[in-house]
């Protein structure tokens, strides 16, 4: 016989089942589709060619506003200068008979500047730097017809920065460009990117050259920008109880951009998952019956990537008391988590790291938690030097794609995406 009621009763505990579980959950699809946005080709690579920058900003302040997330007075954007040399244009390199792939055979410092030729190379290794009469035939040498090759096999860092400061004043770096010979992966950063140098710089895969380097051929277009007007972006979600007290999620959407007109660093796995993770935190707490007692901030960076300026400027000119944010969480590549996730700053809040590894131990989250000590090396960085207890998360294990043309949503396994969302949620709510 057919039970109305019975069906009312179970029709009803799979609502408040899906509920709970909508309520209390990473919204998956909704992080991969931010992803998927954030490295598509509009967004030329959350850098400044074609201002990739501000379409990201403008982007996530209309999610922002999707979510109904309030923006302080002064509007979602935060404006603040930076300088920026920019590649342009077909960056090229020959060497020989054969054409290199930029990204992926070879890549040029972004200080380079404007630049080409063809000219005969001279090679530096670790077997020439063995004699030592021919470091004094470096001071002799006219290299300003010629390009320096620099094979890194056997060569340290610092010999070459000794070389480079010892010969800082003779005619080596006069050289029309260097060419360092690389067996590591490639890796691109903007670190540099704030000023021109005085002549163009490669980084080139050893598995890439032909076997006799003789002449090389280069093309290089770049510009500064100076005081290139960026910007953070803000919003808030207002406590129910403690609207003056602050619990802060960062993450830098910032990524490489474009190395010329055609070599794109999509930045899946940094920062994406990482904007991605922290607006899906938003969206939850804008729901009404997750409004936590205190006011739940959102700030994500600019400018990372060319030494975490986008922090150093809000800490520098907060939107609110920093002395009032309870705790603040940057996450920043948390794609992955099949070795587990590390908290920076755990070895440094020690109460709030034993916290975070009890509610893990009790719902079996993450595979394991490890901790390190302070370290400059993302946006907490300068909110912990202003007193801000904080940790930065990242995960563990899965794939090693950083800086590269190879960091693309579909590498990305999300193994514990969803665990790590519900073990923030735990940790806040938990938190006093």
């Amino acid at each position: 016989m057919f039970n109305k009621t019975l069906v009312k009763k179970i029709l009803l505990v799979i609502i408040v089942l899906f509920q709970f579980f909508y309520c209390n959950s990473q919204d998956l699809p909704y992080a991969k589709k931010i992803i998927d946005t954030f490295c598509s080709k509009s967004m030329y690579g959350r850098g400044y060619s074609n201002k990739g920058d501000k379409i990201a900003a403008t982007f996530l302040r209309n999610e922002l506003i999707k979510l109904k997330v309030d923006s302080f007075p002064s509007g979602y954007f935060q404006y603040f200068p930076i300088d920026i040399n920019i590649i342009s244009g077909d960056v090229k390199l020959t060497i020989g008979k054969k054409e290199l792939v930029p990204g992926v055979d070879f890549l040029v410092d972004v200080s380079s500047p404007t630049s080409k030729g063809n000219y005969k190379t001279f090679l530096i290794d670790s077997i020439y730097l063995s004699v030592k009469e021919n470091i004094s035939k470096l001071q002799e040498i006219n290299f300003s017809d010629k390009i320096v090759v620099v094979d890194k096999k056997g060569v340290s860092d610092k010999e070459i920065l000794a070389l480079l400061d010892g010969l800082s004043s003779t005619n080596y770096l006069k050289a029309k460009a260097f060419i360092y010979i690389q067996d590591k992966k490639l890796t691109w950063g903007l670190s540099d990117g704030q000023h021109v140098g005085a002549y163009p710089v490669f980084e080139v895969k050893r598995t890439s050259l032909p076997k006799v380097i003789e002449k090389v051929k280069f093309s290089v277009k770049s510009f500064i920008v100076p005081g290139y007007e960026t910007q953070n972006v803000v919003g808030y979600i207002k406590g129910k109880l403690q609207p003056d007290s602050f619990f802060v999620f960062t993450a830098h959407y910032d990524h490489l951009g474009m190395m010329g007109n055609k070599t794109l660093f999509p930045g899946a796995n940094d920062n994406a998952s990482g904007v991605a993770m922290a607006l899906n935190l938003m969206k939850y707490y804008a729901m009404p019956e997750n409004r936590p007692d205190y006011t739940i901030v959102f700030i994500a960076t600019s400018a990372e990537e060319l030494g975490i300026l986008g922090s150093k400027y809000f800490c520098s000119n907060p939107l609110f008391d920093l002395s009032k944010i309870k705790f603040l969480i940057n996450l920043d590549m948390i794609s992955t988590g099949d070795d587990g996730i590390m908290l920076v700053n755990g070895g440094v809040f020690t109460n709030e790291y034993d916290k975070m590894v009890k509610i893990n131990t009790e719902h079996n989250y993450v595979k394991s938690i490890s901790k390190r000590g302070e370290a400059k090396n993302s946006d907490h960085w300068y909110f912990y030097k202003n007193g801000v207890k904080c940790f930065f998360i990242y995960t563990m294990g899965g794939i090693s794609e950083y800086h590269n043309i190879y960091d693309i949503p579909k590498t990305l396994p999300f193994t514990e995406y969803e665990d790590l969302f519900k073990l923030i949620v735990d940790f806040e709510k938990t938190y006093n």
